[in-house]
């Protein structure tokens, strides 16, 4: 009996203490204010951004021990909203989406989204421009007169191209949207003279067109890529390296890019953040496993962000000794 009642005395203690061994890390190290369970605004099912997300959400739960999903969304803008209204913790959003939305141009027709902050580099896009090498079309400059494919209606790459275009005085007679897709195949039966989008590298379609044809894949010259981005300051310059493509095999191609990052909301908790950016980059190896574009999740991609960090971040990435721009600085 009494050794039935010391067992029951030993579980009595011993059993919180088990539980207290298993309490999350961020329940151990953090403070009060941290989250222990957190929404991650993906993408739409199946696209980059809600895959890579998911590998975002097995860092904070293996390593954090925190409660992560990933939601499916319409994408960046509606992320931008859902961080900004305190309906996500973090959101996947791209450069051009988030620009509009903190400054209320755009999309946010007017309404600013200024309670977001980036915390970190997703993967980066590339404006990609061909044509069949018979053509005789090799730079953006030989596209007057031209038509041109620039993707589907209300796409990334049909809002920008026509800016870009338009800054450099190029003319195209027809800008034509569908789908890559299609288009690529318009390209190979001669209804259409170059195709123009922004995508991940290698495209896929470049890979196909070329067991195929022969094309040129146009660079943009550096006074060209200074006056677009002139224009359009959330873009970054790139290069898509050399060996990409058959086309390319000796060669480097310049072009622009534009970044996609995590966002937060202003008031998540600044040692929060500095912590799953520490996770995260420690183990980058669990984001590359869910998709092969978070190879690019590095710190010093961190400077290309076209608004400011969340103090948590700034003070990761200062330790890391990366020079900040002023721009990124957090306002107060």
């Amino acid at each position: 009996m009494k050794r039935h009642v010391r067992f029951l005395v030993f579980l009595v203690f011993a059993i919180p203490l088990l539980l207290l061994c298993n309490t999350t890390e961020a329940q151990v190290k953090g403070g009060k204010d941290w989250p222990k369970i957190v929404t991650i605004g993906g993408a739409p099912l199946g696209g980059t951004g809600y895959v890579y997300s998911g590998g975002f959400a097995k860092v904070l739960h293996e390593k954090m021990g925190i409660t992560a999903s990933v939601e499916a969304t319409g994408g960046p803008v509606h992320n931008t909203q859902l961080v900004n209204a305190k309906e996500a913790v973090f959101g996947g959003v791209s450069a051009p989406a988030v620009y509009d939305g903190w400054h209320g141009t755009g999309w946010a027709k007017g309404k600013k989204h200024q309670d977001i902050r980036i915390i970190s580099p997703m993967f980066n896009t590339y404006f990609q421009m061909y044509a069949l090498k018979k053509s005789g079309i090799k730079t953006i400059q030989d596209l007057n007169g031209k038509s041109l494919g620039v993707g589907p209606i209300g796409g990334t790459s049909a809002l920008i191209w026509p800016v870009i275009l338009e800054t450099l005085s190029v003319k195209p007679n027809r800008v034509v949207n569908a789908s890559s897709s299609d288009l690529n195949s318009q390209l190979k039966d001669g209804l259409l003279d170059a195709n123009a989008q922004s995508v991940g590298v290698p495209w896929a379609l470049v890979t196909e067109i070329e067991t195929t044809h022969e094309i040129n894949i146009f660079s943009m010259p550096a006074k060209d890529m200074d006056r677009v981005l002139e224009k359009l300051p959330y873009l970054s310059p790139g290069k898509i390296s050399r060996g990409t493509y058959k086309t390319n095999k000796e060669v480097d191609i310049d072009t622009l890019t534009f970044w996609s990052f995590f966002i937060t909301h202003k008031d998540i908790s600044e040692d929060f953040i500095y912590e799953v950016l520490k996770k995260i980059y420690e183990h980058t190896d669990i984001m590359i496993a869910a998709h092969k574009s978070a190879v690019e999740t590095k710190p010093e991609n961190i400077i290309y962000s076209p608004l400011p960090l969340h103090p948590g971040a700034i003070k990761y990435y200062k330790e890391k000794g990366i020079r900040l721009p002023d721009k990124l600085l957090s306002p107060r």
